[in-house]
């Protein structure tokens, strides 16, 4: 059973009891994870993942939109990428032990969103029109000078902060995002063709290669497995 309930500024609330093994696609998200009891961080990804079933005692997890690892996590998000760590090791004890207290008491009575409010919703406020702006930029796919120059910002610093915040550069998020959407496209029946011209591919080959990559299958079989 997997359950997912939307909260304010894009942040998901998800419980799992007794999930099947699946695949994950590259998100660029990040999420914190409670599961007996014990925090762990699995930062933003950029590949795709293969999750194990979390039997009896089931899962909470709190998924982060791209960009907000930083600003919630307290540390640079580069750090972080692509690997899974219990909190303790990965975040300062305060904020590490002021997380996991939240998280127990939304996990404990899920209705409870004030609960991560000052450590998550508070913390995710004043960056957000800036995230939000560039990952609709990298939706459609903007050059990263064009970025930078509506941030009133040199190319460098935009890279810079971009692995501080999202953990990876903006040409990842462009990938991870055109992707996103090339598998919206298959999930309401498009050919692998369509999909591919729909969200900005350069050909049907080169679709393939990244859902090898980003998806973790090819988009057949994603199309198939959508069915």
């Amino acid at each position: 059973m997997y359950v997912e309930t939307r909260l304010p500024l894009g942040l998901t609330l998800w419980q799992s009891r007794n999930d099947v093994d699946s695949t994950i696609p590259a998100d660029g998200c990040t999420d914190l994870i409670l599961r007996n009891d014990h925090l762990f961080v699995a930062g933003p990804s950029t590949r795709w993942i293969a999750t194990n079933s979390d039997g009896d005692s089931g899962s909470v997890g709190l998924r982060l939109p791209p960009g907000f690892a930083g600003a919630v996590l307290g540390t640079s998000a580069v750090e972080l990428v692509d690997r899974a760590a219990a909190i303790e090791d990965a975040l300062p004890h305060d904020a590490a032990a002021g997380l996991r207290s939240a998280m127990l008491s939304v996990a404990r009575s899920p209705g409870q969103v004030d609960a991560i409010s000052a450590h998550v919703l508070d913390r995710m406020a004043p960056s957000r029109p800036r995230l939000n702006f560039i990952r609709h930029a990298a939706g459609r796919a903007a050059s990263v000078g064009a970025v930078a120059a509506e941030l009133g910002e040199s190319e460098r610093t935009l890279r810079r902060r971009m692995l501080s915040d999202f953990g990876y550069g903006y040409a990842t998020l462009v990938r991870i995002r055109r992707a996103a959407q090339a598998r919206q496209f298959l999930e309401q029946g498009t050919t692998s063709s369509e999909a591919a011209a729909a969200a900005g591919f350069a050909d049907q080959a080169h679709l393939t290669r990244e859902f090898r990559r980003l998806v973790g299958l090819t988009p057949a079989q994603f199309s198939k497995s959508s069915a």
